[in-house]
C-alpha cells in the first residue's frame, strides 16, 4: 500500500532522519504529557499505527480527536474551511516558479493548491519542490508535491496543532477533485483519490522511510500531491 506515495513522497528534512536518534512514539508520549499534560495515545493495533490526541484540543475538536479510530476512518469530525476554488487549467508540467520559495518549479495544479491553502487556513509553512536526490520517484522533484508543516518540524504534534493538522487533510481529502489531488499522506495514513472507499489506509514508508519517525512517518507535515 505505502508504495503509492512512500515511494513518490520526499522528506524535507533528511538531516533530522540521517543525524539523531529517531523519536519513537513510546517516548514521545512521555514528554508531552510532562510539557502538554494528558496525551491520549490510540494505537492501530493491526498495523500499528500511532494515533495521537489531546485533551487540550479545543471543543468538538478534542472529542474527534479522542474517538476510537475504525474503518480508517479520521480520528477528527468538524467544521472544515470553505470549499477551494476549482483548479481551472489544464497540466502544465513543473514550469511555474514555486510559490513557496524554494528555487525550484511546481506544476499549475501545485502553485493553485497553494494559494488555496493560504485562503482556506492563513499562513502554514509550506514547501513544494525538491531535488530529492535520495527519492527519485519523489513527486516533489516533479513540482506535484508539498509538504505542509504543522507545528514544528521533527515534532510529533497534539493537542490543537493535531485537531489543525486533520482539519486540513480532511479539508483537502474532502475537496480532493477540484484539487485535482491524487493523495495526501499525514500521521502515518495515506489517503489515495483512486482508492478513496479505502479511507485513510496505514502507511509504512514504502521501504525508503521510517514510518515510526516524526517525518519520516509525516507526523510532523501533510505531503499534498496533485496531477501534473
Amino acid at each position: 500500500m505505502g508504495r503509492v506515495g512512500a515511494a513518490r513522497d520526499g522528506v524535507r528534512v533528511t538531516a533530522r532522519r540521517r543525524g539523531r536518534a529517531t523519536a519513537r512514539p513510546g517516548q514521545l508520549g512521555r514528554r508531552a504529557q510532562a510539557l502538554c499534560g494528558t496525551l491520549v495515545v490510540a494505537l492501530a493495533l493491526g498495523a500499528g499505527v500511532l494515533w495521537q490526541a489531546s485533551t487540550s484540543a479545543p471543543g468538538s475538536a478534542a472529542a474527534g480527536l479522542a474517538a476510537a479510530v475504525t474503518a480508517n476512518q479520521a480520528p477528527w469530525s468538524g467544521e472544515l474551511p470553505p470549499p477551494p476554488a476549482p483548479y481551472p487549467g489544464a497540466a502544465t508540467g513543473c514550469t511555474l516558479p514555486d510559490p513557496t520559495g524554494t528555487g525550484g518549479c511546481v506544476t499549475g495544479a501545485a502553485a493553485h493548491l497553494v494559494d488555496q491553502v493560504g485562503s482556506a487556513v492563513g499562513h502554514m509553512p509550506m514547501t513544494c519542490w525538491s531535488e530529492h536526490a535520495w527519492n527519485p520517484a519523489s513527486d516533489h522533484r516533479r513540482g506535484r508535491g508539498c509538504d505542509i508543516f504543522v507545528g514544528g518540524a521533527g515534532q510529533f504534534p497534539v493537542g490543537a496543532d493535531l485537531a489543525d493538522g486533520w482539519r486540513l487533510a480532511e479539508w483537502v481529502r474532502a475537496h480532493a477533485e477540484p484539487l485535482k489531488v491524487t493523495y495526501v499522506i499525514w500521521q502515518g495514513r495515506i489517503w489515495v483519490a483512486d482508492r478513496a472507499a479505502a479511507g485513510w489506509a496505514p502507511y509504512d514508508g514504502g521501504g525508503v522511510y521510517d514510518a515510526a519517525d516524526a517525518t519520516g512517518g509525516h507526523f510532523d507535515h501533510l505531503h499534498v500531491s496533485v496531477r501534473g
